[in-house]
């Protein structure tokens, strides 16, 4: 059984995805210090939670495409159709992102990425 959103310790949270980064995705933070990723994982957990994810796993896989296309890829239109599409769950639609869009979605939302200081 899962536990429920609200028990998830955000300290416990945020190591979590801290540590799945650096051990998974070692170049995407390569050129990072521990405050930055802290940080970037941070704001990453609550652009997941903005679009409904609320447990462990599919935050990591959110903040981890954060990580590995780009900061602010859900604002590309047809990613954002299958984030914001509430009548399959966030689960769902996490699966979903790459059959439902391209590959040159995701290369569009790369290049026409604010970055990370303007990810809000």
């Amino acid at each position: 059984m899962r536990p429920d959103p609200q028990e998830i310790d955000e300290e416990d949270l945020l190591e979590h995805v801290v540590d799945h980064l650096c051990a998974e995705q070692a170049e995407a933070v390569a050129e990072l210090n521990d405050s930055e990723i802290e940080r970037r994982a941070a704001l990453g957990i609550a652009r997941a939670k903005s679009h409904g994810f609320l447990f462990p796993e599919p935050i990591t896989a959110y903040v981890t495409l954060m990580f590995l296309v780009a900061p602010d890829f859900d604002r590309h239109p047809n990613i954002a159709k299958v984030l914001d599409d509430r009548s399959a769950p966030p689960g769902e639609r996490l699966r979903r992102l790459f059959g439902k869009t391209s590959e040159e979605d995701w290369e569009e939302a790369a290049e026409q990425s604010k970055g990370w200081g303007r990810t809000e």
